[in-house]
């Protein structure tokens, strides 16, 4: 893993990274299994913190000393101020506030083998609204990470008929997350449009494209942006497909504590060796190294 951030260290460019979805509070609890209907459990509490897909990936950013934009809404309400209390602890400017409505929270739930389950409850970050946009030069950016959380309902038109304006050189990347098969069949079809590199896990893979078989999968991912796809697979690695490769780049074994945060992790340490000029192949192989360290450690927030 070091000599993948040395080079990127060494190999620093002026692409500027717009990362644009949500902030919200994560409530971390750990049971040895996820109860059945009726039943009832003892959890432990085990930490309270700001989350979020675009909160997690910037953090990975600016671990890794990538410049960029946090685009996240802030709210009024007892979770937005600990968002606020948190975004100035790591010198982001607030650039999106809103005093309709709370931020959003989520229940994360750990079972014992590390794996994690999350129950959301939304707030703000879901409603987004055009005059957000208005102070943001959204042709500025050379790669924008995109969630599909903030794409469902009507607030994912309101995004992309924002990033219309974007410059015809920029990367979308996409992570379509556990609900893209909520979003919006015209919203997934013009976001897959947009120069778009998906990065996503062999769930959300199958789900985006109906099938199960992953050779199959990927190549109909493919299909529909014309651009590379990065399936994560765990401790199996990431397959990188493009038009003119296909292959799985392995990550180290490790013991896995927790995952929560680890598909994050691997979006912003993917998007920070794209940002630094790495090729694609090495953006994954440092993805894979930072996801391999974050699952090792109990929750999301990994420092180098």
């Amino acid at each position: 893993m070091a000599d993948l951030i040395n080079r990127l260290k060494n190999t620093r460019s002026d692409a500027k990274v717009l990362v644009l979805g949500a902030a919200v509070i994560d409530v971390i609890i750990q049971l040895d299994s996820l109860p059945r209907t009726g039943d009832d459990v003892s959890a432990e509490h085990r930490e309270t913190l700001v989350g979020g897909c675009a909160y997690n990936v910037a953090h990975i950013l600016k671990q890794l000393q990538v410049d960029h934009d946090l685009f996240v809404p802030v709210g009024a309400g007892a979770y937005a101020d600990i968002i606020r209390k948190q975004l100035h602890a790591d010198g982001y400017p607030l650039l999106i506030e809103e005093d309709s409505g709370d931020n959003g929270w989520n229940l994360s739930i750990v079972e014992q083998d590390g794996e994690r389950t999350f129950i959301t409850i939304s707030g703000i970050e879901t409603k987004w609204k055009p005059a957000w946009f208005e102070q943001r030069r959204v042709e500025q950016y050379d790669y924008i990470y995109l969630s599909g959380y903030e794409l469902e309902g009507p607030s994912g038109q309101v995004i992309l008929d924002a990033l219309a304006a974007r410059k015809s050189s920029c990367r979308i990347i996409f992570d379509p997350s556990p609900r893209v098969t909520f979003v919006d069949q015209e919203t997934l079809r013009r976001v897959l449009g947009m120069n778009t590199i998906m990065h996503l896990n062999r769930a959300e893979l199958s789900g985006l494209t109906g099938k199960q078989e992953l050779n199959d999968a990927v190549q109909e991912a493919h299909r529909q942006t014309g651009q590379p796809v990065v399936v994560t697979l765990g401790q199996d690695g990431t397959l990188l497909f493009t038009s003119e490769e296909s292959e799985i780049l392995p990550s180290q074994k490790v013991t896995v504590v927790d995952t929560i945060g680890a598909g994050d992790s691997h979006t912003g340490a993917f998007i920070a060796g794209l940002a630094s000029g790495l090729p694609l192949r090495e953006a994954c192989l440092l993805g894979n190294d930072i996801a391999g360290q974050v699952v090792q450690q109990q929750g999301g927030r990994w420092s180098f």
